[in-house]
This record gives structure tokens, C-alpha cells and sequence, in this order.
């Protein structure tokens, strides 16, 4: 009987023990991960902007549309960095800092990309 118990206790002791280590790696790396995980979202919004803000840009039917969009860009580009320095503010000199900033970064980021490419369709 207690052979059998044992038995049950190393291969219960085998499926949990990985699971816990895999648990213990993962709460670790969280941040790091969170971090290069948010940052990974933004490169990718960003990319997807720019494409859209050079389709609208090649779009526009004279110079003076262009140089307001471009302008428009530029603002737009001042705030949403200076939002996200706001968002990473509330986790001031913590490792949660970056994914604050590169979340809001994403959001604000996929947000005129929309708004771009609203005017691109019209």
C-alpha cells in the first residue's frame, strides 16, 4: 500500500514539479518579457502608421495638403510621446515603466493610424 502511495506521489510530484519551475521561469521573466513584449506591439503599430501616413502623403493633390499633414504628424507625434511619458510616470523608476509607455505608445499609435487611414479611403 504505501509503495502505491509513493508511486502516486512521484507521478503527481512529476507532472507539478515542471509545471511550477515553468511557473517560477515565467514570474522571473514576467517584466523583462512584458517589456520586449510591448515594445514588439508598438514596432509593429508604428510600422503600420508610417506605411499609412506615406499612402495618405502620396495622396494628397498639392504641396500645401502635404506640408498640414505634415505638421498635423509632427504635433500628433509630440503628444503621443509626451502621453506616454505621462503613462510610465506612474511606475517612476520601475521595471513596469516601459510597458506603460510602450502601451499607450501602441494605443495611441493604432488610433491615428485609423484616423489616417479614414482619410485615405475617403
Amino acid at each position: 500500500m504505501q509503495f502505491v502511495t509513493i508511486r502516486v506521489i512521484g507521478v503527481v510530484t512529476a507532472l507539478v514539479v515542471p509545471l511550477f519551475m515553468t511557473a517560477v521561469q515565467v514570474q522571473s521573466q514576467t517584466q523583462a518579457g512584458m517589456n520586449a513584449e510591448a515594445h514588439a506591439d508598438f514596432v509593429k503599430a508604428d510600422a503600420e502608421l508610417n506605411k499609412t501616413y506615406e499612402a495618405l502623403l502620396k495622396k494628397l493633390p498639392d504641396a500645401e495638403s502635404k506640408d498640414k499633414l505634415k505638421q498635423s504628424q509632427r504635433a500628433w507625434l509630440a503628444f503621443r510621446d509626451a502621453e506616454a511619458a505621462f503613462a510610465a510616470d506612474e511606475a517612476r523608476g520601475g521595471s513596469m515603466a516601459p510597458t506603460l509607455r510602450y502601451a499607450s505608445m501602441t494605443e495611441l499609435t493604432e488610433q491615428r493610424t485609423k484616423q489616417l487611414k479614414a482619410r485615405l479611403t475617403n
